[in-house]
């Protein structure tokens, strides 16, 4: 019966013929067949015993060189071999391990090894006073959940793309919404607002589905969309059209794929995030509590990117007076709430600054200077992430430096080639180092997992931006001096 489910490729164990193992020896052998590592240790948290699971995923040298030692051993031996990244102080690492174990809690987390491999760890306090700590290697299921997150992502920002699909930054406008968004929905949750709607969850499906905010542009003809002037009242309800057809867009694609919370809140967002605190908004009038959270966190993402981003209508603002905009806007278009947390998360990112902008960085081009001063408030801000340990908005960064880089390498290429620049081949080969360079970064962060970038990677970010702008880049500079160049982007 059971030689038909089989594996051909292992060969059978012989029948048992020894004699019958006791109760407490059965049991050892059991835990050293099984592929999930454990380690149990006494009530004075003194190591009993591994199995060769533990052993072979902790990478210990020996069987017993820890048993019958107090288990600030291991941790030490696991801290001197950097296996906890970004621990701070060892024995400081070690006293607080060892005190959350003396409240006798139940946890349960997840933990990237240096070399990559995630084990997801259970800790859990036995009636006798001991511990007993399991291990399983979940790295293949984390890096293809990671896999489905980056594709739904990739998707998404796809579609958003295509709604919007002559704006010059490409991709970066819906980026950096998301990940204001994201902010916002994060520290809103931190304060205990909003709690029968703000979870994890809800953080993580809310800065993604936000992508799709404007995709209802999509039906707006290009010769409205990206008029330079003012719009006519007609012009202008077309324009309106979009919320509706964005969320009907989602709806419908909602409707093929059952229970998606990426769909469902990117439906509300394109339907709500042009609604007024104070109803005076479109398309439906909605005021106050009527507008869904989500709609309300976008609306100010969405201003406050626009008002700092060029558009073919105005030269793009200032931080400081998008912030002064949005504060007299508080209570008529904005939740007063919320508008409070959104600058907050505004004024804590202006805290840290790796590169400051100077005039003598300026290449004599409006457009590649602007550029440059996204790629350093890019850096800038992750570096403000860095200290916050918000690995999630880290994160998303990153994905903003990488795609933002690429626009801008690619725009500044097409220039140099149109101005007949002479070194353009090396300065292409610059450029492609530095885009391999950020994608592995991301590649790191993303399956390795680190819980930080630290201040090596950052101090690389800042010097090479830097030294690339007040060198490289000034090189090219008499030969563009003058030329003529178009910027239109979306509304």
């Amino acid at each position: 019966m059971w030689n038909e489910f089989a594996d051909p490729a292992t060969p059978p164990l012989p029948a048992p013929t020894g004699p019958r193992l006791s109760n407490e020896a059965a049991m050892a052998e059991a835990m050293q067949a099984i592929e999930q590592g454990h380690i149990w240790l006494d009530e004075n948290y003194c190591v009993r015993g591994y199995n060769r699971a533990y052993q072979k995923l902790l990478g210990l040298p020996d069987a017993d060189r820890f048993l019958g030692q107090p288990f600030q051993e291991v941790l030490r031996h696991f801290l001197e071999h950097g296996e906890f990244f970004d621990s701070g102080d060892h024995e400081d690492f070690i006293a607080r391990h060892i005190d959350s174990m003396a409240l006798r809690a139940h946890w349960r987390s997840e933990r990237v090894r240096p070399n990559g491999t995630v084990l997801s760890i259970v800790a859990t306090p036995l009636a006798s006073g001991g511990y007993v700590y399991s291990y399983l290697d979940v790295t293949r299921e984390t890096r293809a959940l990671e896999e489905v997150r980056r594709n739904a992502k990739a998707n998404v920002v796809a579609i958003a793309n295509f709604s919007e699909h002559r704006d010059t930054d490409t991709g970066a406008h819906v980026l950096r919404v998301a990940r204001l968004v994201g902010q916002t929905a994060r520290r809103l949750h931190r304060r205990g607002l909003f709690v029968s709607v703000i979870d994890e969850a809800f953080i993580d499906h809310v800065s993604t589905a936000s992508i799709l905010h404007d995709v209802g542009k999509i039906v707006i003809p290009d010769r409205i969309l990206f008029k330079a002037g003012p719009l006519t009242d007609d012009e202008r309800k077309c324009m309106k059209h979009h919320a509706v057809a964005g969320a009907q867009m989602l709806n419908q694609a909602g409707l093929l794929m059952q229970h998606s919370r990426y769909m469902n809140i990117g439906a509300e967002i394109a339907l709500t995030h042009h609604e007024w605190h104070d109803g005076s908004g479109y398309p439906s009038g909605l005021a106050g509590d009527e507008i869904p959270v989500s709609g309300r966190i976008c609306a100010l993402a969405d201003v406050f990117d626009a008002l700092t981003s060029r558009r073919p209508y105005k030269t793009p603002w200032s931080t400081e007076r998008a912030v002064a905009q949005i504060r007299q806007l508080i209570g008529t278009q904005f939740d007063p709430v919320v508008a409070g947390v959104f600058l907050e998360v505004i004024e804590e990112r202006s805290k840290v600054m790796l590169v400051k902008w100077s005039d003598s960085m300026s290449v004599g081009n409006e457009h590649i200077d602007e550029q440059h001063r996204i790629l350093i408030d890019t850096i800038n801000q992750l570096a403000s992430a860095e200290t916050q340990n918000d690995r999630t908005i880290v994160a998303m960064i990153i994905d903003e430096l990488v795609n933002y880089t690429v626009f801008h390498f690619e725009y500044e290429e097409q220039l140099l080639e149109a101005a007949g620049f002479p070194d353009l081949e090396r300065h292409r080969l610059i450029h492609r180092g530095f885009e391999k360079w950020v994608k592995e970064l991301r590649e790191e962060f993303t399956y390795h997992r680190r819980g930080q970038l630290g201040q090596r990677i950052l101090g690389f970010l800042r010097d090479w931006l830097r030294d690339h702008i007040l060198g490289e880049d000034q090189s090219y500079r008499p030969y563009i001096d003058g030329l003529e160049t178009s910027s239109p982007e979306a509304r």
